[in-house]
């Protein structure tokens, strides 16, 4: 098997419900990030032999294989191929460990790994609550009842006996960390500066 290297890694501000970035569509967005990635790695487009991005709602404006058409917003050859994964809360980190895969088993030599989510303009759910039908039938109910997060918290928490403080304890740690990064400009490199208008003003994005 196949040693895999992650030459660069790019990827755009953190947006919020209805903020900045919210007046950008999901596609320009992907494109600017693999624009900048092909810049960064000093190679061509046209040498990336498979782009895979990972979303968890497919619909609307992420629909229709969102990452063909990050793809083809982006300046890349249609002769590039893309295909999009939904592993739900996991699709990115699926969609980077595919590609991997594909490096690995000797399929292709360059790839891209990635992903692509605007929660503004794709409310999470909306697939359930405007598409054509639920999607979880009552056979599979019957087999598989939804439990609601908090309940599964509460009974993976019990199976494994995690405390309460403990689990506080660890969360704030973990943000701890991620504001300390944050502050020491670790991730200063990966990110990409968006330009958006905001009422006719020049606005730089960069968090």
């Amino acid at each position: 098997m196949r040693e895999v290297v992650i030459v660069e890694a790019v990827r755009t501000p953190m947006g919020r419900r209805n903020g900045v970035l919210s007046g950008i569509h999901p596609n320009d967005l992907g494109a600017k990030v693999l624009n900048e990635l092909i810049k960064r790695s000093g190679i061509e487009a046209e040498q990336v032999e498979d782009v895979v991005f990972g979303c968890v709602d497919q619909v609307g404006e992420q629909g229709a294989n969102v990452a063909r058409n990050v793809l083809l917003t982006a300046d890349f050859p249609y002769t590039v191929p893309a295909t999009s994964v939904d592993r739900q809360c996991g699709s990115g980190q699926q969609a980077v460990h595919f590609a991997a895969n594909l490096i690995q088993a000797g399929v292709c030599d360059i790839t891209i790994g990635g992903g692509v989510e605007s929660m503004s303009r794709v409310p999470l759910g909306v697939n359930i609550m405007q598409g054509p039908g639920a999607p979880f039938q009552p056979s599979m109910m019957e087999k598989y009842p939804l439990t609601p997060q908090g309940i599964s918290a509460e009974e993976i928490a019990v199976k494994w006996g995690v405390k309460r403080q403990e689990a506080d304890e660890f969360a704030l740690n973990s943000q701890e960390k991620a504001k300390n990064a944050r502050d020491e400009g670790r991730f200063d490199r990966e990110m990409l500066q968006i330009d958006v208008k905001l009422e006719g003003l020049d606005h730089t994005v960069k968090t």
